[in-house]
């Protein structure tokens, strides 16, 4: 598919697409590749950058880098600053049965969690940024979570993000984990010191989180921030959505708001902190009676929240009326040719004015799984395909005065790409669904860089293009300077097994490839433009 902008009016800041080229400097050439050989295995997941006040500074990875004997591993943690030169390696032997399942940066140490099989116990290992272990915290694990581990380590893919651990700015780290006794399942959050020794879980209690389902949306300087489902049945009820604060320096539960003394439901969906210790919070609304797992939302809703959980102000968007004003969306917040959006960043500018990227991503039918489950019922079985298929879709890009309303919005198209094909996508929800591509990193949205106080960003995501000049994926930037957007786009024809891009020093990305059959890691520093 041909790129294209579709452009609907804003208020507050005339829109424009141009583009430009930028030129690379010789000095950039000559610090912009780096080879590592020996590499085993490599999980995209295990890298990540270093950043201090929004600009990057390096970047770490790990690794497996040798065979030691049938039961024993050699790992490295590498550590890289921002050209690609090499700042530490730190090399340790582990078992053959180590995973590392999630690492998380906090812009003073670095975290690894690892299951280890032979020992029973979930790692989490903290070391500092010149490559020395700091703590080490473990607990064994039961049955319940081994089972959860297990389905855990087959659903995630390299390409995914985090779906568990978090940093919690310089303090530490956050896990949230689902957990699962029978039929009943709940939640629990580890909390990891980065500064002291020191770790807690914290574990509901009330009976009606016997079937609770928690999402991390952020943090403050105090709080973790979650989005719990709840229902006092496993398999019937409908469900409530709850946003729940909890203290990791006092261990306590700060609040729990639901909807039971408010007009609409809301279902929280994106976090963002203000700069005098509030939180705005963004999500879908439904009306009282609805069925949020079912139903359609009426729009999009932002509370200005304060740290002990008081709501101070309610936004409330329609589809119809507000957005039905720059977007060609129905009652059911059904945007022509781009389904539903899943909300991937609040973008807080200078002057309070918001802007807030969104994914599309739609049902279509499946021929395919219709004709495998007619065939099966034919056979007297079933088919794993689902009769439907949920496409991800464009980017939206939305602008919300500092009133949050919205002013205008603007369709980035690319490809529109298959994302679940299974039963899964016949029967769940429209929240159900964009929480389960997020965890499986099935959308094209990669990450926002920009300036401390968002005064210019970069929107970056990936596409994959066939037309008569190139096929294959390419990497894409959508700038905003202050005052106008313009386009860059990387062509990433690559033979490598996997590759990864990374936000690096301001007007570049970072290229990260691996070469399974040749063991090989590749990184080079690329301009965009």
């Amino acid at each position: 598919m041909p790129f294209s902008i579709r452009k609907y009016p804003i208020r507050s800041a005339a829109v424009m697409i141009c583009f430009c080229i930028n030129l690379i400097s010789i000095k950039l050439q000559a610090q912009a590749k780096l080879s590592i050989d020996k590499v085993y295995s490599a999980y995209l997941r295990n890298s990540g950058t270093i950043s201090a006040q929004g600009q990057i500074k390096g970047y770490f990875l790990l690794y497996q880098s040798d065979k030691i004997d049938r039961h024993t591993d050699e790992y490295t943690l590498q550590i890289l600053d921002e050209n690609l030169n090499k700042v530490k390696d730190i090399k340790f032997e582990d078992s053959k049965t180590l995973s590392l399942l999630e690492s998380a940066y906090n812009g003073s140490s670095l975290s690894f969690l690892f299951k280890n099989e032979d020992s029973k116990t979930l790692d989490m290992k903290i070391y500092t940024l010149d490559g020395k272990l700091k703590y080490t915290y473990s607990r064994q694990f039961d049955k319940k979570t081994d089972d959860l581990m297990k389905q855990y380590e087959t659903q995630h893919t390299d390409q995914g993000t985090n779906r568990n651990v978090f940093d919690l700015r310089d303090l530490g780290y956050a896990s949230v984990l689902p957990m699962r006794d029978g039929n009943q399942r709940t939640y629990e959050v580890d909390f990891y010191s980065s500064e002291t020794h020191k770790q807690w879980t914290y574990i509901p209690t009330d009976d009606e989180e016997k079937y609770a389902f928690a999402e991390y949306l952020g943090s403050t300087d105090s709080l973790i921030i979650l989005e719990v489902l709840k229902k006092n049945k496993a398999l019937s009820g409908k469900p409530t959505a709850h946003l729940v604060g909890l203290n990791f320096i006092t261990k306590k539960k700060v609040f729990d708001i639901d909807d039971s003394k408010d007009e609409f439901k809301l279902v929280p969906g994106s976090v963002s902190t203000l700069p005098d210790g509030k939180m705005l919070v963004m999500g879908s609304y439904f009306d009282k009676d609805q069925n949020i797992s079912k139903d359609f939302s009426r729009g999009l809703a932002l509370y200005e929240i304060s740290n002990s959980g008081k709501v101070l102000s309610k936004v409330y968007n329609t589809w119809s009326g507000d957005f039905g004003r720059y977007l060609p969306t129905n009652a059911k917040g059904k945007i022509d040719e781009i389904g539903f959006l899943y909300i991937h960043r609040l973008i807080r500018m200078p002057d309070n004015s918001l802007f807030v990227v969104g994914e599309g991503y739609k049902r279509e039918a499946s021929a395919g799984g219709i004709a495998l489950t007619a065939l099966s019922a034919m056979g007297g079985g079933r088919s794993s395909m689902g009769v439907t298929k949920i496409v991800v879709t464009d980017l939206v890009i939305m602008q919300f005065n500092p009133q949050y309303k919205v002013t205008g919005a603007t369709i980035y198209d690319k490809s529109h790409n298959t994302a679940e094909a299974s039963t899964m996508s016949d029967y769940n929800s429209q929240h159900a669904i964009a929480v389960y591509l997020k965890s499986m990193g099935a959308f094209d949205y990669d990450f926002t860089t920009g300036e401390k106080d968002n005064s210019t960003f970069e929107v970056c995501y990936s596409d994959r293009v066939r037309t008569s000049e190139y096929k294959g994926q390419t990497f894409n930037a959508i700038r905003y300077n202050g005052q106008k957007f313009s386009i860059d786009k990387i062509e990433l024809k690559s033979k490598a097994s996997t590759l990864k891009v990374f936000p690096a020093k301001a007007g570049s990305v970072m290229i990260m490839e691996y070469f399974k059959k040749e063991k090989r890691l590749e990184f080079r520093l690329e301009k965009l433009g």
